[in-house]
C-alpha cells in the first residue's frame, strides 16, 4: 500500500513538471508583435479612433457572449481540447486581419478572436491548478504563474523589437508570424496531461454555482473591480498610447522599442509581485488601482513625452496583477467551477466596456474625452475597492477571506 502511495506521488510530480513547462511555453505570447503595426494598418484603412475602440467593442461583446458558456464547457469536459481549439481559432482570426483591409472584414476576425480568446480563457490555468492540487503542491501556483507572465512579457518584449524592425519593410507580416505562434501554443496545449479532478455536471449547474460564488464573497467582488479597471479603463488608455506618441513625431521602430521596454518593467513586476504573502494581497491590488488611476490622469492631462514615464510606472500594476488576481480566483473556486469563474470575470469587464465603446463610436468621441471619462470611472473603482476591503477585514469576526 505504502509503494502505491509513492508511486502515485512520483506520478503526480511528474504531472506537475510537464504541466508546469508547457504551461509556460504555452504562454509565450508572440501577438505584442502587433502592437507597432496595428494602428497604422488601421489607418490605412481608414478607420477613425471611435471606430478603433469600437473594433475592441466589439472583441468585447463576442467575449459576453461566449466567455460563460466556453467557460462553462472547459469544467465540464477535457480542458486541453478546449484549449486547442481556441488556438486555432485565434489563428484564423489573426490570419483573416492578415488579409483585410476594411472595417467590415476587421469587425468579423476581432469576433472570432474573441470566440477563441474566450474559449481558452481560464482553461489553462484551471489545468495547471488542478495538478498542482492533486500533487498537493498549489501553493505553487502564484510563482508558477508569476514565471510564466515573466518569461510571456520577455517573449513580448523581443516581439516588439522585432516587430517594428520588420514593419518597416512588410506592414503586415507580423500578423503571420503571430498566427503560426498560436498553433504552436494549440501543440502544447495537446502534450498536456489532463490531471484527475470533479468535473461540473452541466454548463448550466457551472454557472449558476460560480455565479453564487463570486456575488457572495466580498473578496472576488473587490477583485473584480480590479479586474474592471483593466479591462476597461486601462484598455481605453492603451488605444491612447500610440497616438499620443506619433502626435509627438515617435515612428513605428521607436514605438516598438518603448512597448519592449514597457514589458520588461511588466516582466519585473511578475518577478517581484507574485512573492508578496498572501495577507497582503488586497493592500497590492489598491496600489495598482492607485498607478492606474494616475496613469490616466498623465495620459489625459499631458502632451509632451512625459507620458512615457506614466507608461512606464504603471507597468508594475500590468505585471502583478494577474498572478495575484488568478490566486486568489483559483483558492476561492473548486475545481468544477474554476475555469467558469475565471470567464465570469472576463465576461462581465467585456460588458462593461462594450456599450462604453458604443458610445464612443456614436457620439465620435475624441481620444482626450475617451480618458476623461475614464478618469472618473477608474476613481469610483478604487474607492469601491477600498470599501470592499475595508469591510471585509472588518466585519463578522474579522474574519479574512483572502
Amino acid at each position: 500500500m505504502g509503494a502505491n502511495v509513492i508511486q502515485q506521488r512520483t506520478l503526480e510530480q511528474k504531472i506537475v513538471r510537464r504541466n508546469t513547462l508547457l504551461f509556460i511555453l504555452s504562454r509565450l505570447d508572440f501577438t505584442a508583435m502587433i502592437v507597432p503595426v496595428i494602428v497604422k494598418i488601421w489607418g490605412g484603412a481608414g478607420l477613425s479612433f471611435s471606430e478603433m475602440l469600437f473594433l475592441q467593442g466589439i472583441f468585447a461583446l463576442v467575449i459576453v457572449l461566449s466567455e460563460i458558456p466556453s467557460g462553462a464547457i472547459s469544467d465540464t469536459f477535457k480542458r486541453k481540447y478546449v484549449l486547442i481549439t481556441g488556438y486555432m481559432l485565434i489563428c484564423i482570426a489573426v490570419l483573416i486581419y492578415y488579409f483585410g483591409n476594411s472595417f467590415t472584414i476587421f469587425a468579423i476576425a476581432e469576433g472570432i478572436f474573441g470566440i477563441g480568446g474566450a474559449t481558452v480563457s481560464g482553461s489553462d490555468s484551471g489545468l495547471l491548478y488542478d495538478s498542482l492540487v492533486n500533487a498537493k503542491e498549489e501553493k505553487r501556483y502564484k510563482k508558477i504563474f508569476g514565471r510564466a507572465s515573466t518569461f510571456s512579457f520577455i517573449t513580448a518584449t523581443v516581439s516588439l523589437i522585432v516587430s517594428g524592425f520588420i514593419a518597416t519593410y512588410s506592414l503586415r507580416l507580423p500578423l503571420l508570424i503571430i498566427a503560426v505562434s498560436f498553433c504552436f501554443r494549440a501543440l502544447f496545449c495537446a502534450l498536456m496531461i489532463e490531471p484527475k479532478r470533479t468535473k461540473a455536471k452541466s454548463v448550466k449547474k457551472a454557472t449558476i454555482s460560480s455565479l453564487k460564488l463570486l456575488f457572495r464573497s466580498k473578496i472576488l467582488i473587490a477583485v473584480l473591480l480590479a479586474v474592471l479597471s483593466n479591462s476597461v479603463a486601462q484598455r481605453v488608455v492603451f488605444w491612447a498610447y500610440q497616438p499620443k506618441l506619433f502626435d509627438n513625431g515617435i515612428t513605428p521602430f521607436q514605438v516598438g522599442l518603448i512597448f519592449a521596454s514597457m514589458n520588461l518593467v511588466a516582466a519585473l513586476g511578475s518577478i517581484v509581485f507574485p512573492r508578496i504573502s498572501e495577507k497582503h494581497e488586497d493592500t497590492l491590488l489598491l496600489g495598482f488601482l492607485i498607478l492606474e488611476t494616475l496613469n490616466i490622469f498623465i495620459i489625459w492631462h499631458f502632451d509632451s513625452l512625459i507620458i512615457i514615464t506614466a507608461m512606464m510606472a504603471v507597468q508594475l500594476s500590468r505585471g502583478g496583477r494577474m498572478p495575484i488576481i488568478s490566486a486568489i480566483i483559483q483558492r476561492k473556486a473548486s475545481s468544477d467551477s474554476r475555469a467558469t469563474l475565471v470567464s465570469l470575470y472576463s465576461s462581465i469587464g467585456s460588458l462593461v466596456y462594450f456599450p462604453i465603446s458604443l458610445i464612443f463610436t456614436l457620439y465620435n468621441v475624441s481620444l482626450d474625452n475617451s480618458l476623461m471619462i475614464m478618469l472618473p470611472f477608474s476613481i469610483i473603482l478604487t474607492v469601491l475597492f477600498m470599501v470592499l476591503v475595508w469591510t471585509n477585514h472588518n466585519g463578522k469576526g474579522k474574519k479574512q477571506e483572502i
